[in-house]
């Protein structure tokens, strides 16, 4: 008998390559939004320590710090204006799922509950599921707004009440500690961790932040997870 019955799936860096798809030229864009706004060093400059401070931080945090480092006599307009590029990239028609994603979503939408939970800009997420042409594979798709400060959490709680089953039955599946392992422990349930993107080198800094299962690969989803 099999343990789970729902599995909730991340999209960026989880399901998308958005490190490697779409991260470049959003960094770009916003590193070059705060050159307009006043920053004080060069556009290789912003870049680079962006991407230094990717694994342990927010880019609300990093641009911030981004600001206050270089310094910017526009600082707020300079944050603002850096996270309207990076979270509204230029999203192509067609994007490709990650290698061995579409193997699992078929085979597993035979026997879960199959959910998708993601966050950043509505727009920009909306269309990247659309290039992906992934809302087959799902029953419900959750897009949530961490501007706005809400979590991954207030998801897990509808989807387990309107699920005939417990905690205990749900996996989340997703690349974030601070997010969809975080926030899926907080509610009693599994995790799986996905080891990809710029994010990888992100530290637990709570008990909830160690997951179940660790993979590299979708390929060893399905295995790893007993699914």
């Amino acid at each position: 008998m099999k343990k789970y019955k729902s599995i909730v799936f991340d999209l960026d860096d989880t399901l998308l390559d958005t490190s490697g798809l779409l991260v470049p030229m959003a960094s770009l864009k916003a590193c070059q939004a705060m050159l307009n706004a006043g920053l004080q060093c060069t556009l290789e400059e912003c870049m680079k320590m962006r991407h230094n401070l990717a694994a342990e931080f927010s880019h609300t945090e990093i641009f911030t710090q981004i600001a206050n480092h270089y310094g910017t006599n526009q600082k707020g307009k300079a944050v603002h204006d850096a996270l309207e590029a990076f979270y509204n990239p230029d999203i192509p028609m067609f994007l490709p799922l990650m290698a061995g994603a579409t193997e699992n979503l078929l085979h597993l939408k035979e026997q879960y509950n199959l959910y998708l939970v993601t966050m950043g800009s509505f727009q920009a997420q909306v269309d990247k599921i659309r290039a992906l042409q992934i809302e087959k594979f799902f029953k419900k798709i959750y897009v949530l707004n961490g501007f706005i400060g809400e979590k991954k959490e207030v998801a897990f709680l509808d989807i387990l009440k309107n699920e005939p089953h417990g905690a205990e039955e749900l996996l989340s599946v997703g690349n974030r500690l601070s997010s969809e392992i975080r926030d899926a422990k907080r509610v009693g349930s599994d995790t799986c961790y996905f080891a990809h993107g710029e994010h990888i080198g992100e530290k637990a800094q709570y008990p909830e932040d160690h997951p179940d299962f660790t993979i590299y690969h979708h390929k060893d989803l399905i295995g790893t997870c007993g699914l």
